[in-house]
């Protein structure tokens, strides 16, 4: 839709969280510029990302469901395995997922979810995306709103700044440089690394199965996309104490990490091989930390500047739901624009008067949230890690009794999915997904004859 609000975002970040925004105020008739420092959109960097239903419930609410189920791979079983490839436990948890909420998890190439969501913006939108934009100041300008000052001199100006773009985030560096003391330490804390690399989809391995090996301090978590032919394995390991945050990965590190007995010898799910045989046959590997945090100061300056997803909080990334946080960051954030911009009328005091409040109630809204899920990541990743006995205990003896699995699903993955946000401005035909656990939001429907009236516009 054309834009229809008297305000202008610039988005900073064009990553899934920020080509998410992106649709979404293109249907709520927000105007926007999304800026991008890499040269490409859909650079194929990084991995594979998982949407869990209430995630991908999203997607669905703004149009997107068929493109993304043609890319990506429902995840419907998990084999956890020791070093020496006996599985102790085999868990129907993502066919429980299905059973509650409809629909299983979804797996998806990095670069082909980016490029999904870039292509299925309408042109008009597409237009308002700029790329090779490295971000260098925001300030604010006279009579209200901001300006984005980019490193090829070019500048933007809009009502506020989006921050969506990640952990190291210009905008929240902007934020805590205007911000008045005290300046509260940076709450990230990086204690383990991920190495991961990609393979030809292995035929030995289902590609609807998720497979870890679990050791003292190690994991191997290795994913498939099917769509892609293309198998992802996330080695993730505790970093010594003495790491320096400040250390840049080199690709000798990776070596030197591949070539180590206890990762070499680790068995690559159910293929037969090993991660010292499977290694020849990557066509792209990385590493990275992982950083830990909430930042607990405002995720917004005044009317000016607010933050969503990594920006604004980071998680170990073994359970998949950094993504799935900054869509739900994105609901939450255009529900409180657009519902506070709608009645402020046309007033443009009225409105960068009151987006502060604005961007308050959306930080009001997703702390909780937030902090059960970085709680839940951090937990996952030191017990699939053996981080001391007590998660090896738990890991060995307490998961594999039957039920636990299922236990664990019912009464606390399910409620927090099913607590999940939907776009109250965006109108669809039915509720996408249905299961045994009923969504605490109802998705807001179109009413009949509206409906009849947009098929008829359409030539449906």
């Amino acid at each position: 839709m054309p834009p229809t609000m008297d305000i202008s975002v610039i988005i900073v970040g064009g990553g899934p969280v920020g080509l998410t925004a992106a649709h979404a105020f293109s249907k709520l008739g927000i105007d926007f510029t999304l800026l991008e420092r890499r040269d490409i959109i859909a650079e194929d960097v990084g991995a594979s990302i998982v949407l869990w239903p209430h995630g991908i419930r999203i997607m669905a609410q703004l149009g997107l469901l068929d493109q993304l189920l043609s890319i990506g791979t429902g995840l419907m079983s998990g084999t956890f395995q020791t070093v020496n490839g006996k599985a102790f436990l085999r868990t129907s948890s993502p066919q429980l997922c299905k059973t509650n909420h409809g629909i299983y998890p979804q797996c998806f190439a990095r670069a082909e979810l980016i490029s999904t969501l870039y292509n299925t913006l309408p042109p008009s939108a597409r237009s308002r995306i700029h790329t090779s934009k490295t971000v260098t100041s925001i300030s604010s300008v006279p009579g209200g709103g901001i300006k984005v000052l980019c490193s090829d001199g070019t500048s933007y100006t809009g009502t506020f700044t989006l921050g969506a773009d990640g952990i190291h985030s210009v905008v929240r560096k902007t934020i805590l440089s205007l911000s008045p003391p005290p300046i509260t330490p940076s709450p990230l804390k990086t204690r383990y690394s991920l190495l991961w690399f990609s393979l030809p989809l292995l035929p030995t391995i289902p590609a609807s199965s998720a497979f870890e090996v679990h050791s003292k301090n190690l994991c191997l978590q290795v994913l498939a996309n099917e769509k892609s032919n293309v198998q992802f394995c996330f080695l993730y390991q505790l970093l010594p104490p003495d790491h320096s945050p400040s250390k840049k990965f080199t690709q000798s590190d990776i070596e030197a990490i591949i070539s180590r007995p206890d990762v070499s010898s680790l068995p690559l799910g159910g293929s037969g091989l090993t991660v010292k045989d499977a290694w020849p046959l990557k066509s792209k590997c990385g590493i990275t930390p992982l950083e830990e945090g909430i930042f607990k100061q405002e995720w917004h300056f005044g009317n000016q500047m607010v933050l969503v997803g990594d920006a604004a909080h980071k998680v170990t990334p073994t359970i998949g739901q950094g993504l799935n946080m900054g869509l739900l960051d994105v609901v939450s954030l255009a529900n409180q624009v657009s519902e506070f911009v709608g009645s402020a009328g046309s007033s443009r005091e009225k409105v960068l008067g009151g987006l502060d409040g604005a961007f308050r109630r959306y930080r009001a809204e997703r702390l909780e949230s937030v902090e059960e899920d970085y709680k839940r990541s951090g937990v996952v990743t030191r017990l699939t890690c053996w981080r001391d006995w007590r998660f090896k205990l738990f890991d060995r003896v307490v998961m594999p009794i039957p039920g636990v699995d299922v236990l664990l699903v019912n009464k606390v993955n399910s409620p927090i999915m099913a607590r999940g946000l939907v776009f109250r401005g965006i109108r669809v035909e039915r509720e996408p997904f249905e299961g045994r656990v009923k969504w605490k939001e109802k998705m807001p429907l179109l009413d009949k004859t509206a409906h009849d009236e947009e098929r008829k516009e359409s030539g449906g």
